[in-house]
Parts: C-alpha cells; sequence; structure tokens
C-alpha cells in the first residue's frame, strides 16, 4: 500500500510540474518624452507609447481628457482622452506623477483652411458660394488619412497645424 501511495505522489507531482501553461512574450512598449511626442507627432502617429509626467489638469466639465505635463523639461504638456478610464480619474489626481500607456493620435488643427483655399472651374477662379453648405471636392473630407490631408495643404500652401493627443490604455498613479 506504502508504494502505492508513493507512486501515486510521484505521478500526480510528475504530471503537475511537467503542465506549465505557455507563457506569452511579454511585449515591450517604449517610453517617450512628452516633447518628442509633441514635436514629431506624425513619426509616432496610430503607435503605442508610454510616457511617464505629471497629471497638471482633468477636466472637471466632461471629465473625459486630462493634460500630463514633463516631469523634468520646458514645462510641455500633452492632451490625453480618458475613454473608459474616465471615471477612475479625478480632479484630486492633479500634481501627481503617472506612468500610462496609450496610442498616439493626430488631428489637423487648421484642416478647414484646406476648403477656405480650394477653387472650382477650369478657370481656377476662387469659389464663391456666399455662405451656402457645400461639399468641396478638394477638401479633407476626401482625405483616407491624416498623411494625405497634410499632403494636400502643403500642395495648396499651407503649413499644417497638428496636435498630438494619446487615447489612454492603461495608467498607474505613482
Amino acid at each position: 500500500m506504502k508504494r502505492f501511495a508513493l507512486a501515486m505522489i510521484a505521478v500526480f507531482f510528475f504530471f503537475g510540474c511537467g503542465q506549465q501553461p505557455a507563457t506569452q512574450e511579454e511585449v515591450v512598449i517604449e517610453t517617450f518624452e512628452i516633447a518628442e511626442l509633441i514635436s514629431n507627432p506624425m513619426e509616432y502617429e496610430e503607435q503605442e507609447i508610454r510616457i511617464e509626467g505629471i497629471i497638471s489638469h482633468i477636466c472637471r466639465h466632461s471629465g473625459e481628457k486630462m493634460r500630463v505635463a514633463e516631469i523634468d523639461g520646458e514645462g510641455l504638456s500633452i492632451l490625453v482622452m480618458l475613454g473608459d478610464f474616465a471615471p477612475q480619474f479625478n480632479p484630486e489626481f492633479e500634481g501627481q506623477e503617472v506612468i500610462l500607456t496609450g496610442v498616439l493620435k493626430t488631428t489637423i488643427q487648421n484642416i478647414d483652411a484646406l476648403n477656405e483655399e480650394h477653387v472650382h472651374g477650369e478657370d481656377g477662379e476662387d469659389c464663391d458660394h456666399e455662405g451656402e453648405e457645400h461639399a468641396h471636392e478638394e477638401g479633407h473630407d476626401d482625405c483616407e488619412s491624416t498623411q494625405e490631408a497634410i499632403a494636400k495643404m502643403k500642395a495648396a500652401g499651407i503649413d499644417p497645424d497638428i496636435a498630438a493627443h494619446i487615447e489612454i490604455t492603461s495608467f498607474e498613479i505613482k
């Protein structure tokens, strides 16, 4: 009976230790300086990034966004859209350090200038719609990407004003 019990213990030990769950490769997300993201937003557009900073402001009106400032540096900050994490933030977090991960997104602040600069007709004269609604063939509505909109703006002689923000996917308050 002792031999049977020892054999059973050995079998359980063997199978228990041999069946370890497969481990997933840990994805390392690079940490960026806020100044770098602001100065070169198109380089990081749609990439998952990580930043460390100080929560400088949490929107009291909607509670859906906040600004995170550099810990050291020139005091630059970036807009963070909280999404599903909004209920977990409150104004008491202002001034605290945060580590957050998210996807960098860009918007062109002066995209309407592209519609203002358009022309219609073969003679190239400026369009005069006198306030009527009009779908612009040359406008940003046709652009499939931020890159395409920027190219159209540059071709029209307009310097695009590109702003970056982060859509948060995880965070840790220090």
